[in-house]
C-alpha cells in the first residue's frame, strides 16, 4: 500500500523576484562584448589593404574637417553612403546606431547656441554633417577590417611593438573576462530559485572570481612570454 502523502502532488511556485537585475547586467555585458569585434571584420575578397584603407579614412576625415565647401562635403557624404549601402544589413545597422548616438550628442551640444543665435544654424548643421561623415567612415573601417591586420599596419608605421602589444592584449582580455562574467552571471541566475535578497552579494562574488581569474591569466601570460623569449618585438599574426 502506498501512503496517502506519497499520492499528493506538490506544485512549488517560487515567489516573484526581481530577476531582471541579472538579465539587464547580462544584456549590458553582451552589448559591450558585441562591440569589441576582434578579428571579425568582414574583409571582401578584393578589398584594399588595411593600410591603404586606414590612410584613405584619415585623409577623408581631414578633408571633411577642414573644408568649408558644401559641395565637397556632399560629395564625400554621397561616396560614404554608397560604400555603406554595399555592406550587409547587420553591419549597416551597427554603423547607423553609432552614427545616431554621435549625431544626437552633437545636436544637443549645438542646440543652445542655435537657439540663442539662429544665424548659426547653417554652420551648426555643417559641423553635424561633418561629424556624421567622420563617424560613418570610422564605423565602416571598423566593420571591414580585421584587428590583426590593423596591428600589422601599426607595426609597419614604426609604432613601438610594446605599445601595440599592450593595446592588443588589453582588448583581448577585456573580451575574455567579459565572457567569463557573462558565464558566471548566467550560472547565478539559473541557480537563483525563488526570492533572493542577497543578489548584490552574488554579483560581488562574480566580480571577485573575475578578478582572481584575471590575476591568474596575467601570471600565465607572463610565464608564457618568458618561456618564448619575448623581446618587445611584436608582430600581428
Amino acid at each position: 500500500m502506498i501512503p496517502e502523502w506519497m499520492k499528493k502532488t506538490e506544485d512549488y511556485v517560487p515567489p516573484a523576484d526581481g530577476g531582471a537585475f541579472y538579465y539587464r547586467t547580462l544584456k549590458s555585458l553582451g552589448g559591450i562584448m558585441s562591440r569589441l569585434r576582434l578579428e571579425s571584420g568582414r574583409e571582401g575578397r578584393f578589398s584594399l589593404p588595411a593600410g591603404v584603407r586606414l590612410l584613405l579614412m584619415i585623409a577623408l576625415i581631414i578633408l571633411v574637417s577642414v573644408t568649408q565647401n558644401n559641395l565637397v562635403i556632399m560629395a564625400v557624404g554621397a561616396a560614404v553612403l554608397v560604400r555603406l549601402a554595399m555592406m550587409s544589413a547587420e553591419d549597416i545597422s551597427a554603423v547607423v546606431k553609432a552614427v545616431l548616438v554621435a549625431v544626437i550628442m552633437a545636436v544637443v551640444i549645438f542646440a543652445p547656441a542655435v537657439i540663442m543665435d539662429p544665424a548659426r544654424l547653417w554652420n551648426s548643421l555643417r559641423v553635424v554633417a561633418k561629424i556624421l561623415i567622420s563617424v560613418t567612415l570610422v564605423g565602416i573601417f571598423n566593420r571591414t577590417t580585421q584587428w590583426n591586420h590593423l596591428t600589422a599596419v601599426l607595426r609597419k608605421a614604426h609604432i613601438p611593438g610594446t605599445v601595440i602589444f599592450i593595446i592588443d592584449i588589453t582588448f583581448r582580455y577585456i573580451v575574455l573576462l567579459g565572457n567569463l562574467m557573462q558565464d558566471l552571471l548566467t550560472a547565478v541566475s539559473l541557480r537563483s530559485i525563488g526570492r533572493n535578497d542577497k543578489k548584490y552579494n552574488s554579483v560581488g562574488g562574480v566580480m571577485g572570481v573575475t578578478f582572481l581569474r584575471g590575476t591568474e591569466m596575467n601570471k600565465e601570460m607572463y610565464e608564457a612570454m618568458q618561456c618564448r623569449g619575448f623581446t618587445d618585438d611584436y608582430e600581428g599574426l
